[in-house]
Parts: structure tokens; C-alpha cells; sequence
């Protein structure tokens, strides 16, 4: 196991790390890298300002650097190098309410296309529309029910989308929560086949299409929903964070 930390960057505070750490706790031998020794995190506030504080100068500054100037105040950040990280992951809401749409999806198509790779600026990880998504599945439907396979733009003001997962955990007796190795299984593959769906993929077999499910090709078919119909499909960026780190084929074995 490498001694190098993992920077680790989140929308928000607490309970997206508690996502993570729950995350872990459920794949303690596939997920062994990211035990709380080897894990920095770090809270940003959402991803249009480390976008716009990344392209103040002529093209993209360091995401570390960056970080460190945003946030002086964090003492385990300004004493880390950037030769301290083997891996950068970043996990962000869309919030593409906030701002024109087409700018929104011309910005979110540019960070994904820098945050692409985790040994280097690092890897994005969007949830759609928010964090929330992983607490909004069915134990039996999934994320396909007419109730939450589709959420609006337009409603996710004023924490639309928090207040509607909040109220379906209040309410419904079906909610799948991610508290448990088997959940966190249930969960993952309702956001794969939701990405099937949403992508297009014809294969009957979800294992054969897993490799697809990239960060760039999901935005790419959510940005059709969003700019045709502004709507979002439903999705959380955590199962496809333990897709893209356990690996398709490992994924294919343990979701069966």
C-alpha cells in the first residue's frame, strides 16, 4: 500500500465524507487505499468557483495550488505538497440552476474534460442533480420509478432536490439506504442500469456495458435531457467513483 495521500475534494461538508466513509466500510478490501490514514479531504464550496478560480490565469492552474490559495486556513492543506498526493478525486453537484444552462453545460464539459484522470488534475465525479441522489433508491425499482427516474431543473432551487430525498426517506418504507455492503450493492446497480437506460445501451447484459459508463459519456446524454426537456436523470457519483476505482470487471462479479 503507497504511503501517498489521497486528496479527496467535496461539495459541502459532512455528509458527503460520511457517503465515503460508509462507501469504505462496505468494500474494506477493494476500497483498502482510501483508509482514513492515507485520505485528505477537503470542502469546497461547489464546483462553478474552483472552476472560475482554476481559469484565472491563461488556462488551468494546479487544482492543489489552487486549493491551498482558496483555503489558508487549512493547516493539513497548506502543509501538503503536491508530490504528497498519488490521487486527486472530486465529487460535485451539477448545480447548473444557477447559472445560464448552456454556459453551465459548456463549463461542466470543460471541468470533466480536465478532471480526468486521478493521478493527475484529477478525477470528477458529478452527482445529478445533487449529492442527495444516493439516498433516493427503491429496493425494488430502483431509480426508474416514475417518482425520481426524472427530477426538474426548475425544482432544484432552494434545495428542491434535498428537501424531495429528504421527504422519500421520511415517508417511504422502500428506500434502499447505503448502510450496508448489500445496499451499497443494490444501490450501485440501480445507478448502472439508470446509466444504461439514459445512454442507450442496448446490451442485455448490464456487465457488458459497465466499461462505457465514463464521466464525459453520462454528461454527454444528461446535457440532452437537460437542454430538450430541463430535466436530470437521477443519478449519484459515488457508485461510479467505486466502478471506476474497483475496476468493470470486479464490479461485474460482486453486483451479480
Amino acid at each position: 500500500m503507497s504511503s501517498a495521500k489521497v486528496l479527496i475534494v467535496l461539495e459541502g461538508e459532512k455528509p458527503e465524507e460520511n457517503t465515503l466513509a460508509r462507501l469504505q466500510r462496505a468494500f474494506p478490501g477493494e476500497l483498502a487505499d482510501l483508509s482514513e490514514d492515507l485520505v485528505e479531504y477537503v470542502y469546497s464550496s461547489h464546483i462553478y468557483g474552483l472552476y472560475n478560480k482554476l481559469k484565472e490565469d491563461d488556462g488551468f492552474s494546479d487544482v492543489i495550488e489552487v486549493l491551498k490559495e482558496l483555503y489558508p486556513e487549512d493547516e493539513d492543506l497548506q502543509n501538503t505538497n503536491r508530490e504528497d498526493i498519488s490521487q486527486v478525486f472530486l465529487f460535485f453537484d451539477i448545480d447548473i440552476h444557477k447559472q445560464p444552462i448552456e454556459e453551465s453545460c459548456d463549463q461542466l464539459n470543460e471541468l470533466v474534460q480536465f478532471f480526468d484522470n486521478e493521478t493527475e488534475n484529477g478525477k470528477l465525479f458529478l452527482s445529478y442533480p445533487m449529492a442527495e441522489a444516493i439516498n433516493i433508491c427503491d429496493v425494488e425499482n430502483g431509480l426508474m420509478s416514475n417518482d425520481r427516474k426524472l427530477f426538474s431543473i426548475d425544482k432544484c432551487v432552494n434545495d428542491g432536490f434535498k428537501h424531495f430525498a429528504d421527504d422519500l426517506n421520511r415517508d417511504s418504507k422502500t428506500i434502499c439506504r447505503a448502510n450496508s455492503r448489500k445496499n451499497w450493492l443494490i444501490i450501485s446497480k440501480a445507478n448502472y442500469e439508470k446509466a444504461k437506460w439514459l445512454m442507450h445501451l442496448t446490451s442485455d447484459e448490464l456487465s457488458s456495458v459497465l466499461g462505457q459508463m465514463q464521466q464525459a459519456a453520462i454528461l454527454q446524454h444528461q446535457q440532452e435531457l437537460i437542454k430538450q426537456n430541463n430535466v436530470v436523470a437521477t443519478l449519484s457519483a459515488f457508485p461510479f467513483f467505486l466502478l471506476e476505482y474497483v475496476g468493470a470487471g470486479k464490479i461485474s462479479e460482486i453486483i451479480k
